[in-house]
């Protein structure tokens, strides 16, 4: 990745109707999905014996806003109101740290015993706040992603920073490796979480793997050796499948969700989903047997992505515009949209009646849910999923209820604003649609960081 100053695209997002969208995809050889009719994303599907009301998913984005005892502050609880109150109908709440010295960074959130009461409060009202503004019939399914940072632990002792394996092509100096015991110390630490968050009222948790926190980056540790954990796909798939099947025993009324990464753009052996000889080629052999070994697990849901956000970005997060001082992605975010949905596409057929969640879609604007619709009536996936897109534009699924289209004044525009805050201190949101209060955050984090060289 660059450090100069970023270069634009080539083709930045300019497409005024349907018919210029869909002509540039076949100008880039590139199959995007389409329906004129939306209908099919506000239909309920029943998932884990519970209704969710439509297909519509606000994914896991951290906000970065938490207190420093891991409780949800005022800017969390605004956040996920104005998801409920926005129409979703499954809201993933955002990376959830099952230990102190696990978060990527101190305001992420920490689920613990101390922190349970204000986690239930928050699930509380935003199943109020929906019924509030839809009535009775309209529940959102509400997940919690549950994580451990990994080698991206920013919370970890001076010294204790650990990896599953070394990996040039991520970590800057060497870092001492997890020890067998360690990680079953994790696995524990995320089943003691997952019973918390049944206790909070949460509907599923999600058993993070993937963007290189610690369980998708067990999945890329060939080289580990003398572990349990290491070496053949059969050890680096374990921790993550013996949580799933521990939670499911430990909480057998909570379902359990997997987000995956399908491919990460790093080389083998140092990554995952990628081919064998080391080229920047994917190969979908292990991520297609994961979500098969995942479902027989006990996975309830699955939820696809790809890419490390800080070694490959553009490969999970199509942008216009790179976060300042990184370089312009390499090719035409299109390209990178219909991936990500053909990566969903991949591990659904693998899952069978198990519902994926579709992501990428964010930076099609008020075109997604033409997307979205078609991925969910070509059995592509279950669920259209959108990060920035939520943080820019809330009530987008409460717009497609009430006008059957959204307005493009409202849309996400793909300019890494949000990701700039959290990369550079501050909390995250988008700083172009939730102004003044994310547009000035941005500006005083932008004024700062150059103060500071």
């Amino acid at each position: 990745m660059s450090n100069g100053s970023p270069q634009p695209v080539a083709d930045r997002f300019r497409f005024k109707t349907a018919h210029d969208l869909r002509s540039k995809a076949e100008e880039l050889g590139v199959a995007l999905p389409f329906n004129d009719d939306v209908g099919a994303l506000l239909q309920p599907v029943t998932v884990a014996g519970r209704v969710v009301p439509n297909r519509i998913a606000a994914q896991p984005m951290e906000g970065c806003d938490g207190e420093l005892t891991g409780a949800p502050g005022d800017l969390t609880r605004r956040r996920y109101l104005r998801f409920a109150r926005g129409g979703s109908g499954l809201i993933w709440f955002e990376a959830t740290s099952v230990l102190a010295e696990a978060r990527a960074n101190p305001r992420q959130l920490l689920l613990t015993r101390d922190t349970l009461p204000i986690f239930r409060d928050l699930v509380d009202e935003a199943r109020a706040a929906a019924r509030n503004r839809f009535g009775p019939a309209h529940t959102p399914y509400l997940v919690v992603q549950l994580t451990h940072s990994g080698r991206f632990s920013k919370t970890a002792p001076p010294g204790q920073r650990k990896v599953a394996s070394a990996n040039p092509f991520l970590d800057r100096e060497p870092m001492p490796v997890w020890t067998d015991a360690d990680l079953e110390r994790v696995r524990d630490a995320l089943v003691a979480a997952a019973r918390l968050a049944a206790e909070a009222g949460f509907d599923a948790v999600d058993i993070k793997a993937c963007h290189g926190y610690l369980l998708h980056e067990l999945l890329g540790a060939h080289t580990r050796t003398n572990s349990r954990y290491g070496g053949a796909f059969e050890h680096r798939s374990r921790l993550l499948v013996e949580t799933v099947a521990a939670v499911r025993a430990s909480v057998p009324g909570l379902a359990v969700a997997v987000r995956m990464n399908a491919t990460d753009g790093v080389p083998h052996p140092y990554g995952f989903g990628m081919a064998a000889d080391g080229s920047a080629s994917i190969d979908l052999s292990e991520p297609r047997r994961l979500a098969r070994v995942l479902v027989a697990a006990g996975c309830s849901w699955l939820n696809v992505t790809a890419g490390i956000p800080s070694y490959v970005p553009h490969l999970g997060r199509p942008f216009d515009r790179p976060v300042t001082g990184a370089a312009a992605p390499p090719e035409h975010p299109l390209v990178g949209v219909v991936r990500l949905l053909n990566l969903a596409h991949a591990m659904q057929r693998e899952a069978g009646d198990v519902p994926v969640v579709a992501t990428g879609l964010s930076w099609l604007r008020q075109f997604w849910p033409h997307v979205g619709a078609a991925l969910i009536t070509g059995g592509m996936a279950s669920f259209a999923g959108l990060g920035r897109g939520m943080f820019a534009y809330p009530d987008a699924p409460a717009d497609l209820m009430t006008h059957g289209k959204l307005e493009q004044t409202k849309c996400c525009i793909s300019c890494s604003r949000c990701t700039e805050l959290m990369r550079f201190g501050s909390t995250a949101g988008c700083a172009v649609r939730d102004h003044p209060l994310y547009s000035g955050l941005h500006r005083e984090t932008m004024v700062a960081r150059c103060a500071g060289g």
